[in-house]
């Protein structure tokens, strides 16, 4: 029952970065899809995660780290534990500085369908703008 004090406010602040970008000028990056293929991401999500079971959940933490053998837990102190989570979000950032190549290429298409699609709105735009300044022109008699 704990674990809904943690999922309600993230469902919430998902919810309103949606109606944000939705009614305001917030605009998500055009290779948004991508990011849920980013190691940096998964990392964090996974550090995140297991931070917080740990932190709701103790005891069953402490009975997971019993049910590790022996040799593990002399290389290992059990406090430890609580530090895990908190490693895999240090390294999703360093991972954001990492490049994955076969993503590469897809967010480049991204990138460049969405540069597409915004050249075309301005060009329409700006032809739009030079068509009404022409009738103006013409209708003052000029």
């Amino acid at each position: 029952m704990i674990y809904v004090y943690f999922v309600v406010p993230v469902i919430l602040l998902i919810v309103t970065v949606i109606l944000l970008q939705r009614f305001t000028t917030l605009e998500f990056v055009s290779h948004a899809k991508l990011l849920f293929r980013t190691w940096s991401v998964w990392l964090g999500s996974l550090g995140s995660a297991l931070s917080a079971w740990a932190q709701s959940f103790p005891d069953a933490a402490m009975s997971g780290w019993q049910a590790l053998p022996e040799d593990i837990k002399s290389y290992l102190p059990h406090n430890y534990l609580g530090f895990i989570g908190a490693f895999m979000v240090a390294m999703a950032v360093i991972a954001q500085f990492v490049r994955q190549k076969n993503l590469v290429q897809r967010k480049d298409d991204l990138q460049t369908q969405s540069n597409t699609s915004t050249n075309s709105t301005t060009v329409s735009t700006t032809n739009s703008n030079s068509s009404s300044n022409v009738t103006t022109s013409n209708g003052n008699g000029q």
